[in-house]
């Protein structure tokens, strides 16, 4: 094993988000549009715990304190705008066409054929800094070519369940500036898994690939 697996800290910066649908549109949109982008920040991972209270009769000195639901923060993906990669914003705006008849078409029975799942479930594999050689994906593979990380040689991860884009956004136009123009979107989501290393991230990994 790798002496910077063992006595090191992962570092926040080397990491592969992926969007994983169920079959209809979506799946056909996230394939051709956005299934292997990269982001420069994700942010917002927090899980909090509801409190309930309960004052018993006798017991006066303090309440009985229950766990109630667990509420799941939004998750912020944020990356720069790039000419032909508009994913996200096709993402958002799938959630109302299918909604209108837009993006799909109806059998006589009413069922859409083009499928209206706009949810997608979404993993975030983080590597070890520097990653060896060896850990490098060969040319012609599904992961993307010889410049991306093999998914197996990920040290740690979480996916995110039932995602949808709760708000997405684009920055600012400035002609007196030089910087990047960057592209955000929040996703609500309803729970998440962390693996930690070894067996369960190859796990994560074989669910996902």
């Amino acid at each position: 094993m790798a002496r910077s697996t063992v006595t090191d800290p992962l570092r926040n910066f080397k990491f592969r988000v992926q969007f994983h649908p169920s079959e209809g549109r979506l799946k056909d949109l996230v394939n051709g549009k956005f299934a292997y982008m990269g982001f420069s920040v994700v942010s917002g991972l927090t899980v909090q715990n509801e409190m309930v209270a309960y004052r018993e009769g006798g017991m006066n000195t303090h309440p009985h304190k229950m766990i109630g639901q667990s509420d799941y923060g939004p998750v912020t993906l944020t990356n720069g705008v790039f000419a032909e990669q508009d994913g996200l914003y096709r993402w958002q705006q799938f959630m109302h066409t299918w909604l209108q008849g837009g993006s799909n078409e109806l059998n006589v029975n009413g069922s859409v054929t083009g499928g209206n799942d706009y949810r997608c479930d979404i993993s975030v594999l983080v590597y070890d800094h520097p990653v060896s050689a060896g850990s490098y994906a060969q040319p012609g593979n599904s992961t993307g070519g010889n410049q991306q990380p093999s998914p197996v040689s990920a040290k740690f991860g979480y996916k995110l369940f039932n995602c949808w884009p709760a708000s997405y956004s684009l920055g600012d136009l400035n002609a007196g500036d030089s910087s990047i123009l960057i592209q955000q979107m929040v996703v609500n989501h309803e729970g998440f898994d962390i693996v930690w290393g070894g067996e369960n991230v190859q796990d994560l990994v074989g669910q996902l690939t």
